[in-house]
């Protein structure tokens, strides 16, 4: 009677196992298609020879955590530029995946509030947006750990103030769980260690000229240094950022 309940119970054991292991491979299967469905199975570069040599094998990871940082506070927005330009040579907008934007209270009181017009001239669609504000700028963490571990969002981008080595190790996590990229705006210089994948540090130039106009302001220009790459080496260039196009060139004075 005894052996009975045992193998009985036993049973029930290996079929709640069973449940449980199928519970996952859904869970996984339906990341894979997030994954296929946002277009970021294919591989992610900048189209610049000079800095893509600098990255791993296969280029930016899809699933990991990006930073960037002004290389002074005025650069702040010229980082912010950059993370959006580099997620528009990404995403696939015609798809309507949603892009979560996080901002914190100090940013915006910084340099103020995510501008739908100025998406769009860096060529992603304002309308796939979901703007986050939060409130207090320790929200912001855990709004963005939230939203990668969803698997539905073509990618976070977000700003924090500052960001410790055992936060940012959770947003990797996330981002790799739910197979997400997550970018990050530090207003904290790029100080303290990071999980991130790569770090860069922008600053804005004097842009061109425009081809047809000498009055209209012509294409934006940044010096991106790559300060740490995993599995990639450091490098700094000077690009310039064509939105009619979506691509990276090198500015025109070190193009030769």
């Amino acid at each position: 009677m005894l052996q009975t309940r045992a193998l009985l119970a036993n049973s029930a054991d290996v079929t709640a196992l069973r449940h449980h292991i199928a519970a996952l491979e859904h869970r996984s299967s339906a990341l894979c298609s997030s994954v296929v469905g946002t277009g970021l199975s294919k591989s992610w570069w900048l189209g610049v020879p000079a800095l893509d040599a600098a990255l791993p094998e296969t280029g930016l990871m899809v699933d990991g955590l990006h930073e960037a940082a002004g290389a002074t506070v005025a650069d702040g927005p010229t980082a912010s530029a950059f993370l959006a330009a580099l997620l528009a040579r990404f995403t696939d907008d015609d798809r309507g995946n949603p892009v979560l934007i996080c901002q914190s209270r100090h940013g915006m009181a910084r340099f103020g509030r995510v501008h739908g017009p100025g998406w769009r001239d860096l060529g992603l669609e304002p309308a796939n947006l979901l703007v986050l504000r939060a409130g207090r700028d320790g929200d912001v963490p855990w709004a963005i750990e939230e939203g990668l571990r969803c698997g539905v969002l073509a990618a976070v981008l977000a700003e924090v103030e500052e960001l410790s080595f055992t936060a940012s190790r959770r947003l990797s996590l996330a981002a790799r769980e739910g197979a997400t990229p997550a970018l990050l705006v530090r207003h904290d210089g790029l100080g303290s260690a990071s999980a991130a994948c790569t770090r860069w540090r922008v600053s804005a130039l004097p842009g061109g000229s425009d081809p047809f106009d000498e009055d209209a302001p012509g294409l934006p220009r940044w010096q991106l240094e790559l300060v740490r790459c995993r599995g990639g080496r450091p490098v700094t260039c000077n690009v310039e950022w064509n939105r009619e196009t979506g691509n990276f060139h090198m500015a025109a004075a070190l193009a030769d």
